[in-house]
């Protein structure tokens, strides 16, 4: 119980901290630190926060339709009709889901920025143009960007909704002469509603909390957003003190519109029922033969493949070997070269982060599987009332954005525990961050494996003589191998490629890879930003073809 409670009780010191903190001003910690609602005033006085507001929003209504206009139609001629190969694309979506916002946000930066981008050169260059033609450093061109790396998600989470469809309505509708695109429209877009609009939620979510693509492409260039506005107030390089009242307050607000979507986002998926979508009945909804328009629609998804992957993949790896940022020519080919990269690049930084990076893929997700275990176990078999509130504090992470939990974890190791536990600039802070925010997938995982596992095993169990210990270690642990294997590639595939947490808590000792790619990109060192990306895909990809290969449909099912 003690184990089971830990993530939560966590949770709970690091919002209190954060909400404690918001209402103090002076330097924090000392006596001169008093009560106030200043930090509050400040913050919606302040310019910047209003346009980093509205880009916010921008960007994930952007983000938001793109993703949808992209995943929506691949999950829908998937599941419901004759395209061939459609265990290629599930994956291709689902390693797709696996690959960091980082990669599309530099490869699209190289290609489309307006100071550096190919493109713009090439078009400034052919055309006499006195301006960039094409600008990604903007609200929806970042939206755009976002979109690209998130249309795996919407896939994933529509697909299963079209797979579970009840086909009668629709059958119905045929029979009384509704053509294709009526029975889309009055049928089928309709029983789909509950699940399209819960997976809009939940990637606005995404979409206001994310750090990445805003960082990479928009933080040089001044462009806000409310996660690159954290970034800066809470950076405690510059030792401003005051501006993490104001930083505390924003992450007040952000927990309270985070809650208020994700409570939208459950009420929305209770009320699904009402739709009928999915019965008790056994079927398979009938296929719809696209005929000669499956070319089509590969030509889509290789087109989406192209854009969001291949191309990002090609321009790193090219930016990599050259020793300037040029478009490319036969000039820049002749000028690329191993050499340079391996005698420009600091190695031991680059040690450092993939030796912090491969230890925090180690320890995290054993920390997470044995945290998310028990708090499963007791969740789904304990009696106790104490039950809905663990249930209550395993979704909590989920609901809390990690930029604003990784800076109620900086303010706690600044200003409260620095004289107790000396946490700040440690692999431990990271590693508790880590766990903290993956315990949520964790657990709904391990409790949808564990309720299809029938009680009476582990009564035969204790009739036998073993203890809950025991009795979970030798039936529930096997009977659980392949989710509990599944959980643990995925949290470490997460842990190795985030940048949010670690950005905003790495310091020179426990700098991590995703990290030093950050460096070295607001350094302008583009070239070793590429190569370590480079370097973070070799050691990657075997963890996304294990997980892929071992246990994604045992996760994704969940």
């Amino acid at each position: 119980m003690v184990l089971a409670a830990l993530p939560m009780f966590v949770i709970v010191v690091l919002v209190g901290v954060l909400i404690s903190i918001s209402f103090q001003s002076g330097i924090i910690g000392t006596s001169d630190a008093h009560f106030t609602l200043s930090n509050y005033v400040d913050l919606f006085t302040d310019p910047i926060i209003g346009e980093a507001l509205y880009n916010t929003v921008i960007f994930a209504i952007t983000a938001t339709l793109v993703s949808m206009a992209i995943g929506l139609p691949i999950a829908w001629l998937t599941e419901r009709t004759t395209m061939r190969a459609k265990s290629a694309v599930y994956a291709i979506m689902t390693l797709g889901l696996l690959i960091p916002g980082i990669y599309t946000a530099m490869g699209w930066t190289f290609l489309a920025h307006a100071r550096i981008g190919f493109l713009n050169r090439w078009a400034t260059q052919f055309f006499s143009l006195s301006e960039a033609p094409i600008n990604i450093a903007t609200p929806i061109g970042m939206g755009f960007v976002q979109g690209l790396s998130l249309a795996a998600l919407a896939f994933i989470l529509t697909a299963q909704m079209f797979r579970a469809m009840n086909p009668s309505l629709e059958e119905a509708a045929k029979i009384h002469g509704l053509g294709f695109i009526g029975t889309m429209r009055r049928i089928t877009l309709p029983l789909a509603m509950p699940a399209i609009l819960a997976a809009v939620i939940y990637i606005v979510v995404i979409g206001i909390a994310t750090f990445d693509v805003p960082a990479i492409i928009g933080l040089a260039n001044r462009v806000y957003m409310i996660s690159t506005y954290v970034f800066e107030k809470a950076n405690p390089g510059d030792e401003e003190f005051s501006q993490h009242g104001i930083t505390a307050a924003l992450g007040v607000i952000m927990i309270g519109v985070a809650l208020l979507l994700t409570w939208w986002y459950s009420t929305v998926l209770r009320q699904g029922d009402k739709y009928q979508v999915v019965t008790g009945k056994g079927y398979r909804p009938t296929l719809i033969d696209i005929g000669h328009w499956g070319k089509a629609a590969w030509t889509f998804i290789i087109l989406y493949i192209i854009a969001a992957k291949v191309i990002p993949l090609i321009l790193i790896g090219y930016a990599a070997f050259v020793p300037y940022l040029a478009p490319p020519s036969a000039k820049m080919f002749s000028l690329m070269s191993f050499e340079g990269l391996i005698e420009n690049m600091d190695w031991d930084l680059v040690l450092r982060g993939l030796k912090n990076t491969v230890l925090l893929v180690l320890i995290v997700p054993a920390a997470t599987l044995v945290l998310a275990f028990s708090i499963s176990w007791l969740i789904v078999r304990s009696r106790s009332k104490a039950r809905y509130v663990l249930e209550f504090g395993a979704f909590l992470p989920h609901a809390l954005p990690e930029v604003i939990l990784a800076v109620a974890a900086i303010l706690m190791a600044l200003f409260v525990l620095k004289d107790f536990v000396p946490l700040y600039g440690t692999v431990t802070l990271i590693a508790i961050v880590y766990v903290i925010t993956r315990i949520s997938f964790a657990t709904r995982a391990i409790n949808s494996a564990l309720l299809q596992i029938h009680k009476e095993l582990e009564e035969a169990a204790h009739v036998s003589g073993l203890s809950e210990i025991r009795t979970s270690w030798r039936i529930l642990v096997p009977l659980l191998r392949p989710t509990l294997m599944s959980v643990w590639i995925w949290s470490a595939i997460l842990v190795y490629r985030e940048l949010t947490v670690a950005v905003f808590l790495v310091g020179h000792e426990n700098i991590t890879l995703p990290a030093v790619i950050w460096s070295y990109w607001q350094s302008g060192a583009t070239n070793l930003a590429a190569g370590v990306t480079l370097i973070m895909t070799l050691v990657l990809t075997p963890l996304v073809l294990l997980f892929w290969w071992f246990g994604r449909k045992s996760v994704m099912s969940n």
